[in-house]
């Protein structure tokens, strides 16, 4: 994978290779030496002459950038894996960078896809509350229901303690119940989130041999229907714990368990359980395995009284499509209701249902499977549509709710991204209205938005007409764009790829995975891209993984924006490997996701950090080091250039061999590849608090056409003074030695150019370096005093040759030592006369916060202890690019005063044209 540095390097290089090819013809019209000499014919002589200007100007096509920006890139990933600030102790995981070369990728990044679940959630499921044969059951108060009552002003501090003490006493009753009912030796009072006395009250019989009968079937699903592993522990009173495949699954059985439904141990033909205290043997007949598109798992049990029964759990949608037709009408809108309202308390849902089988229909079925099972082709595909065949006609039992809380800082993370200009995106296979309940609890969304739901209705037989459907949303997405006077044409398309600005925090938009599939139909892909774009939050509901997908790359490919996905689980993979920069977050779904990506964090919060100060460090530097590196070939080469018009251009070369091959090597090369690593324009705390910084990087303003050919423009004028000023002293007067031997031939001219020059450069990359530590100076100080070292020692010696003794003649003339002081201050003055007048004149946000946290305004953030009311702090900043910054943050990090500002003359619109140091 390639950086956008790297391939608009690229195109770069080409540029300077046609200019290098342009010097070809010249050595035909000028190279006498060779023509007189060797004889050629014209043709084989512009041949000749054409590579031979190549390799003398083989440094102005700076192969030997692509190594450098390789070993830069290298040890930022080294650094980003060492930041002990992005590594999580209780899983033991750093960032691990898996993609080397894309770290300047993430200071661009416009677009965020996020999973939802084990993402922005922690992915540890608790069971909360059921409803069977239409009964709820369960008290819990969520972080949705804490968000719902803060939108509504309710003091959540104080609803919440009362709450909670009800909870407490309502636990208590559960567990004493529990344990009039049964003698659980399985249950623990610290594992116990399921909160229903009533429930465990009608499992007694309390109301009637109907609902005790429903609840155990509804417990017998969750106790029969799964692939867990039960291990028991060696504790007194003895624990069974389980292993599962999914969180959820965990939860289910280990509900079951504390209800007194334990899963004991497998037998080779079936699993054994202790219900309420009696110990059964069920076979497990068969078991259909859930998958992502599937979204549903069944197992087929004989129970011990002989009769065979299909249980099977699964998204509410694909169970109620299975539910047998014309029956359970009252429960099933009974049971909808009650998950909807679960559903917007932030709770993940699922339904229940069974059905009865006889020996002929499970043993006919059975005979289906088998032949599916042994298939040599289209092994799967057989099997689901088998599935198909005994997976209908079911009864519905009831619905299961789980809560799955915010991750640490999930909502703070997302408020900072979303100051840095940064759009996110949530990318869920959960209900609609769970995503919006979490979308709230994590400041996705907030009251002020208006909510725009695109929703297209299926049809309850499950037949589709394309035609209709396809038309419906075309009619659907007209009328939102029409909210923002749009109609979704080219043109359109075309400014939307060049407006960067974060939408008005004034719509969201939530679609259903149904719905969207028909969007993302080639006739409409485009007007669904322009409506999203105009709203600030998206959330995509109940979509498959290559729906994930199909919505990356469509974002990606229709705006030309730099994109990152992160997720968790395996149904993450395909959108973290279409995404620019994939992120993976090692969890309880297993690593699958963190393989697959070019990062692996551990939590999502550090996010934050990744992005927002490494991807901004790393795409500064690597722009600003690419930069320096073209300008100081760029000076090299056009010496040799100005003096080829003396010596008719026939292709000798003015320095000595070894400064060709050093220059690179030893001479320039450290330093530029020091900025490349170390630099730092500001400090990652400061990065943090002032999250607007990031916007340079997505608008790409960094590394531009502009700053290129006005870096190439200094570095010919400064090739200019660097050999035009030495040649002019020559030209004056003659130079000997103190012998009187005659000191001005080529190589004597060739050192006289090449230390000011190897000066200037180096002196011109601190100059644009923000960071004078002592390791950047040491190294300047080092590589302009190795060449000297190098000619006085190297001349020193007779196998130089005619390079020999050229140092004791050369260091001795006033000359040399003239030109070696005046040709820098005369390269680097204009520099720095524009950089100045920039800065105190047209000043970018980056240099309003330097002067102000050398002022002393960041200076609370070294001290982390410290917290600072946002409420009593401005953090707006000036001018064009951080006039977008509609809002104060409101994190730790975002705690910042920023009255100095007014202080500053505010940016204009023309200051994004000069290029940054």
């Amino acid at each position: 994978m390639s950086s956008a540095i790297s391939s608009f390097s690229s195109s770069c290089v080409y540029s300077l290779l046609s200019l290098t090819a342009l010097h070809g013809p010249k050595q035909m019209l000028h190279c006498t030496i060779l023509t007189s000499a060797l004889r050629l014919a014209p043709p084989l002589t512009g041949f000749v002459n054409f590579w031979a200007a190549v390799i003398l100007f083989q440094n102005l096509v700076p192969i030997s950038l692509y190594i450098t920006m390789e070993v830069v890139r290298t040890l930022q990933a080294i650094f980003i894996y060492n930041d002990i600030e992005m590594y999580y102790e209780p899983i033991d995981q750093p960032c691990v960078p898996k993609s080397w070369n894309i770290s300047d990728d993430m200071g661009q990044i416009e677009y965020i896809f996020s999973d939802k679940t084990g993402t922005l959630t922690q992915n540890v499921m608790e069971f909360k509350k059921a409803t069977v044969n239409g009964q709820p059951y369960g008290e819990a108060y969520t972080e949705a229901q804490a968000g719902m009552q803060k939108r509504q002003g309710i003091d959540i501090e104080a609803e919440g303690a009362k709450i909670r003490a009800e909870l407490a006493e309502a636990k208590i009753e559960t567990l004493s119940r529990l344990r009039r009912m049964n003698d659980n030796p399985y249950l623990h009072d610290d594992d116990l989130h399921f909160i229903a006395p009533d429930f465990v009250a009608d499992l007694n019989g309390e109301s009637g041999h109907e609902q005790q009968q429903s609840n155990v079937n509804f417990m017998l699903a969750l106790a029969l229907c799964h692939t867990v592993i039960p291990e028991r522990t060696l504790s007194d009173p003895p624990k069974m714990i389980f292993k599962a495949q999914s969180p959820d699954e965990e939860a289910l059985v280990s509900t079951a368990r504390d209800m007194g439904f334990t899963v004991l141990s497998y037998s080779q033909d079936g699993i054994n359980l202790n219900v309420l205290g009696e110990d059964r043997h069920y076979q497990i007949l068969n078991t259909i395995e859930f998958n992502s598109t599937r979204k549903r798992m069944s197992s087929i049990v004989r129970m011990p009284d002989g009769k065979i029964i299909l249980f099977c759990k699964g998204a509410d949608s694909i169970i109620y499509s299975r539910l047998r037709k014309g029956e359970q009408q009252t429960m099933r809108k009974e049971t909808a209701d009650h998950l909807e309202l679960f559903a917007r308390e932030g709770l993940r849902t699922l339904c229940i249902a069974q059905k009865e089988l006889t020996d002929e229909q499970y043993y006919s079925w059975k005979k289906q499977h088998d032949v599916a099972a042994a298939a040599l082709e289209e092994r799967e595909e057989k099997l689901e549509a088998v599935a198909e065949l005994i997976e209908q006609d079911l009864y519905l039992i009831g619905g299961t709710a789980i809560e799955d809380r915010l991750q640490d800082a999930v909502p703070e993370t997302i408020e900072l991204l979303g100051d840095a200009g940064i759009k996110l995106w949530v990318l869920t296979g959960d209900k609609v209205e769970t995503a919006i309940n979490i979308g709230f609890s994590c400041n996705l969304l907030n009251n002020s938005m208006d909510l725009l739901h695109i929703k297209l209705d299926e049809k309850e037989d499950g037949s589709i007409d394309e035609e209709a459907l396809v038309a419906e949303a075309d009619k659907i997405l007209t009328e939102k764009l029409q909210l923002f006077n749009m109609t979704g044409d080219d043109a359109e398309l075309a400014a939307a790829k060049e407006n960067h600005e974060p939408p008005a925090p004034t719509h969201g938009l939530v679609i259903d995975g149904f719905t969207l599939r028909w969007v993302l139909n080639e006739d409409l892909k485009q007007k669904f891209l322009l409506l999203c774009k105009q709203c600030k939050s998206v959330l995509c509901c109940r979509v498959s993984p290559a729906q994930k997908a199909a919505v990356v790359s469509m974002v990606k490919n229709g705006l030309d924006v730099m994109t990152l996905s992160i997720g968790d689980g395996a149904n993450d993979v395909a959108m973290i490997q279409e995404a620019d920069v994939g992120v993976g977050i090692a969890g309880l779904e297993g690593r699958q996701a963190a393989m697959s990506s070019d990062y692996a964090i551990g939590q999502f919060r550090f996010l934050q950090r990744l992005v927002l100060v490494h991807g901004r460090w790393s795409y500064r530097r690597m722009a600003e080091s690419t930069a320096n590196f073209f300008y100081k070939n760029m000076v090299w080469s056009f010496v040799l250039f100005w003096y080829m018009i003396y010596c008719e251009f026939d292709s000798t070369n003015l320095f000595d061999y070894s400064y060709i091959i050093l220059f690179n090597l030893v001479f320039t090369s450290i330093p530029v590849g020091l900025l490349g690593v170390f630099d730092q324009d500001v400090s990652d705390k400061v990065s943090l608090a002032v999250p607007q910084l990031y916007r340079r990087g997505i608008e790409r303003l960094e590394w531009t056409l502009s700053k290129f050919w006005f870096y190439m423009l200094d570095g010919t004028y400064q090739s200019v003074i660097g050999f035009f000023v030495p040649y002019l002293m020559f030209r004056l007067a003659t130079s000997v030695t103190t012998n009187g031997l005659d000191a001005s031939d080529r190589l004597h001219f060739g050192t006289y150019i090449a230390h000011p020059a190897v000066l200037t450069i180096n002196l011109y990359i601190l100059m644009n370096t923000y960071r004078w530590d002592w390791i950047m100076l040491l190294v300047i100080f080092i590589s302009d005093i190795f060449i000297f070292f190098w000619t006085g020692v190297y001349t020193s010696f007779d196998s130089a040759v005619m390079f020999y003794g050229v140092a004791k003649h050369v260091y001795a003339q006033p000359t040399f030592w003239a030109s070696f002081c005046l040709v820098p201050i005369m390269c680097i003055l204009p520099r720095f006369a524009i950089k100045s007048i920039q800065k105190l004149f047209f000043p970018l946000d980056v240099d309003i916060i330097r002067e102000q946290d050398r002022m002393g305004a960041f200076d609370h953030l070294k001290n982390p202890k410290e917290v600072i009311d946002p409420g009593a702090t401005d953090n707006k900043l000036s001018g064009s690019e951080s006039s977008k910054a509609s809002k104060p943050p409101s994190t730790r990090h975002m705690e910042v005063s920023m009255r100095i500002a007014a202080q500053f003359t505010p940016l204009h619109d023309n200051s994004r044209d000069w290029p940054s140091a």
